[in-house]
Parts: C-alpha cells; sequence; structure tokens
C-alpha cells in the first residue's frame, strides 16, 4: 500500500501544471483570493500552506510589492508562485536577492515563464531518473535499500544544488554591485 502511494505521489506531481505569465488572473485578487488562488495550484506538492501573515511579512520585507486599493495584480501573483516554491529550501533573504537579479534581467513575464519551464522540466527528469534508478536497481537489491540508496542521491543532490546556487547568487550579486559601483 506504501509503495502504491508513493508511486501515486510521484505520478501526481509529474502532472503539476502551474500557469504561464498569459494564464494568470488578468483582474486584481484581495488577499483571501490570492492565498487560495496559490495554495490550490501548489497542492499537489504538499508544501506549507501560503497564509496572509506571510505575504504581509514579504511586502514588509519588501520581497513583494506592497497591494493596490488591497488588490494584488499578476506580477505579485507570480512572485507569491516562485517564493512558495523556493522558500522550501532558500532564506527569504536569498529569494529576495535572487529576484533582483532575475527581475532585472527578463521582460515582464519572461522569468516568470522561464522559472515555471524550468521547474516542471525539473520535476520531470528527478521523478524520470528516479523511477529508471528503482527499476534498475530492483534487479539486485530489496526494497529497502533501493529506497534508501535513492533517498540519500536525493538528499546529497539538493544539498549540494542549494549550495552552488547560494554560490551562484553571491558571485551575481557581487558582480551587479561591481557594475552599479
Amino acid at each position: 500500500m506504501e509503495n502504491k502511494q508513493f508511486t501515486d505521489y510521484l505520478k501526481q506531481i509529474q502532472l503539476l501544471s502551474l500557469p504561464r505569465w498569459s494564464e494568470l488572473p488578468k483582474f486584481d485578487l484581495y488577499m483571501d483570493q490570492v492565498v487560495s488562488y496559490i495554495n490550490q495550484m501548489l497542492e499537489p506538492l504538499e508544501f506549507d500552506a501560503v497564509t496572509p501573515a506571510m505575504i504581509n511579512n514579504y511586502v514588509k520585507s519588501g520581497l513583494l510589492a506592497p497591494p493596490t486599493k488591497k488588490k494584488y495584480g499578476q506580477e505579485q501573483i507570480a512572485s507569491l508562485v516562485v517564493i512558495a516554491i523556493l522558500k522550501s529550501v532558500f532564506a527569504i533573504s536569498d529569494i529576495k536577492a535572487a529576484f533582483v537579479l532575475i527581475t532585472q534581467s527578463k521582460a515582464k513575464g519572461q522569468g516568470y515563464d522561464y522559472f515555471v519551464t524550468i521547474f516542471l522540466k525539473t520535476i520531470h527528469d528527478v521523478i524520470s531518473d528516479f523511477q529508471q534508478e528503482v527499476v534498475i536497481s530492483q534487479a539486485t537489491k530489496d526494497n529497502v535499500v533501493v529506497e534508501a540508496s535513492n533517498l540519500v542521491k536525493l538528499a546529497c543532490s539538493t544539498v549540494v544544488q542549494r549550495i552552488i546556487v547560494l554560490k551562484l547568487l553571491a558571485k551575481l550579486e557581487t558582480q551587479q554591485d561591481t557594475k552599479e559601483g
């Protein structure tokens, strides 16, 4: 039963569909609508739910533009989708630094679409590699060893990728400071 639930979960997140810039709401949304929209969209990933308090903190910290007449527009919604995904691994200060660099280099919506495309491709690639490894490994190992082996590989990959992302972010910030200075 547990294997089936895990396999079903992998299939479910492979089917995840995130809206592109042109598919985001064209009209402004109130806080409760934004929270509901984002939480429903990201539900298959089983992240912590986005809350109004979180959104208010993002606005206070300058990570998110403040609402206009208590409504959030397309740019803010796109930013919240990216924040909700990245905050599962990165500190808000790192996300804020990355946002500055990404949004400066891309046209409106282009950076968001690029992020969504890469995120969904990464889900597909990681799950495909994981499933292939399980099939290959099962010929020689029992299930517990296969799952533990894949757990170690995925965890190590996550740590290494986070370290490299943070180092790259620092490098890009230094380059940006040099251009401005």
